[in-house]
């Protein structure tokens, strides 16, 4: 499993539509607060699985902190305003020293397709016994827990319009899936949908990510 810097819940990576407003605050230590607007969906919404119309996206605004020392970050965040962009990010279980919120943002970039280059296709082992295929983004995706983690993300189905939350349950398939994200690119990807073992949050598990043709076909 990762190392996670103690007293942290939650980092990975996540697509940002758009800053709302980034400023420095405190006295004594100087830190940057501002919102980010991202993707997000209602838990309770009423919805047929079985038909994939789960979930319908929703704007979600996130407070955010930038450590003083991280300048790169901050100028970033100043140039892109009303853009949308990649930010790596860590939400904190205990207050953080010099932040003044919980979810830190510790790196920014503009997806492209320079900015990684991961194989074209990945498959794992299958964790479930429905398998299904779509085309889309990764929105999200995080390695959260303390004792136990697991990967959590959100995905967009391209055809549907609509987001779905998923687990990673490979390291290496995790992995793989920052880089596409750090790419932009819109991509097949293989679920197997299992009954929610243990402490994975979705039923959702992502088995193959394939650039070039639906997932599962051998």
């Amino acid at each position: 499993t990762p190392i996670m810097a103690i007293g942290t819940y939650a980092e990975g990576w996540m697509v940002v539509k758009k800053l709302n407003k980034v400023e420095s605050q405190g006295i004594i230590f100087d830190s940057y607060e501002g919102e980010i607007v991202v993707t997000g969906y209602q838990k309770d919404e009423q919805c047929s699985e079985d038909d994939y119309e789960c979930y319908t996206p929703l704007d979600r605004t996130i407070a955010f902190s930038v450590r003083p020392e991280n300048k790169e970050v901050v100028n970033f965040l100043q140039q892109h305003k009303d853009e949308s962009f990649l930010i790596q990010y860590r939400i904190h279980r205990i207050e953080s020293l010099g932040l003044n919120t919980d979810f830190e943002i510790t790196n920014a970039i503009m997806p492209s397709p320079e900015a990684a280059s991961p194989a074209p296709k990945l498959q794992v082992s299958k964790t479930g016994s429905r398998q299904f295929s779509f085309k889309g983004r990764f929105l999200k995706l995080a390695y959260q827990g303390t004792a136990v983690g697991t990967y959590e993300g959100l995905y967009l189905d391209e055809k549907t319009g609509k987001v779905h939350p998923f687990s990673v349950t490979n390291e290496q398939m995790a992995k793989h899936i920052y880089d596409v994200m750090k790419t932009g690119k819109s991509v097949y990807v293989g679920i197997s949908d299992a009954i929610v073992t243990g402490f994975r949050q979705s039923d959702y598990d992502v088995y193959e990510v394939n650039e070039e043709e639906p997932a599962g076909m051998e």
